[in-house]
Order: C-alpha cells, then structure tokens, then sequence
C-alpha cells in the first residue's frame, strides 16, 4: 500500500510539470500599424546586432529574427516572431 502512494504522488508530479513551448511566440501585427508605422522588429534595428557577422551579442540565435525572414513569415502569416530584448539607438 505504502508504494502505491509514492507511485501516485510521483504521477501528479510529472502530469503538473508545464510543457516546453518548442516555438518562439508569434505577436499579431496590424497591416495599417505595419505600414503607419517604422516598427523595429527586425535584428538590424537592435544596437545588440552585429551587422558584419549576423549575429547577436547577447549570443540570441538570429536567425528568425533577421528582417528577411521576418518580413516573410509577417507577409505568409500576420505574425511577427518579436525579440524580447530588442533595443534601439
């Protein structure tokens, strides 16, 4: 009797633990917002990119973030993958 108790209490536990997310969080952006406005959203409008090499001096992985590829998944989607740590000069 006394395993069957650990058995359960170690089966909540692990059915409680959150799930890791393997995507980065799509923000929706509005057409009229995108062509009003200069949004930076892009790792060449960060002080944290280095042009020459593309990449991000934080050590972030840029690849998703680089404006090609944003502006593709913005233009297939709506949805911009926005850099939580972006700053601007």
């Amino acid at each position: 009797m006394k395993n069957m108790f650990f058995k359960t209490v170690a089966n909540a536990k692990n059915n409680s633990q959150k799930k890791i997310r393997p995507t980065i969080k799509k923000d929706p952006i509005h057409p009229a917002d995108y062509n009003k406005y200069k949004l930076p959203f892009a790792c060449e409008d960060c002080s944290h990119f280095s042009s020459p090499n593309e990449i991000c001096t934080l050590g972030l992985n840029t690849e998703s973030h680089l404006k090609r590829n944003q502006e593709k998944t913005y233009f297939t989607s709506g949805k911009m993958m926005l850099c939580r740590f972006i700053e601007i000069d």
